[in-house]
């Protein structure tokens, strides 16, 4: 965010491809691979829902119902994202919260417990590890109130 402050000044976005030249080969390049993110993502996050409640069904390995569940889970999900209002925010809200936690402070917390009990010296992991929570903490608390207030102004 910084950076991009810094490069496009006020009249900077908040989604990073509407900063981008428009009509450029490199510029499409970019937008379009952001764009095939989420369908990858998507696709496993639905997997092991799909298959959850394909076990739950005792369907087995039925194709027919595999693809039905697959597509019912898929358009329900898009159906709530269309109809729920301020849906997106709420989803910003849960992933500055809980990826931020996820993917850099629990690791991290983790391993400096575990390594805690086997080495009592302090050492260059060890710093590595608090200042990526003292930096994750920060995102968290940044990300999270920003979602807040993204959704308090919509309301």
């Amino acid at each position: 965010g910084v950076v991009g402050y810094l490069m496009y000044g006020e009249s900077l976005k908040s989604q990073v491809t509407l900063n981008l030249p428009s009509r450029n080969l490199s510029s499409s390049i970019a937008i379009y691979t952001t764009l095939i993110n989420p369908f990858t993502k998507f696709a496993l996050l639905v997997t092991p829902i799909a298959e959850a409640i394909e076990d739950t069904l005792h369907v087995g390995k039925n194709k027919a119902v595999s693809v039905s569940v697959r597509t019912s889970l898929v358009v329900s999900t898009t159906i709530v994202a269309l109809l729920v209002p301020y849906f997106a925010y709420a989803v910003a809200l849960t992933g500055s919260f809980l990826s931020g936690t996820a993917t850099m402070l629990l690791p991290c917390i983790c391993y400096l417990k575990i390594r805690s009990r086997t080495c009592r010296k302090v050492g260059f992991e060890q710093v590595v590890c608090v200042g990526i929570i003292v930096v994750g903490v920060g995102l968290v608390v940044v990300g999270t109130s920003s979602s807040l207030k993204q959704i308090i102004q919509s309301l």
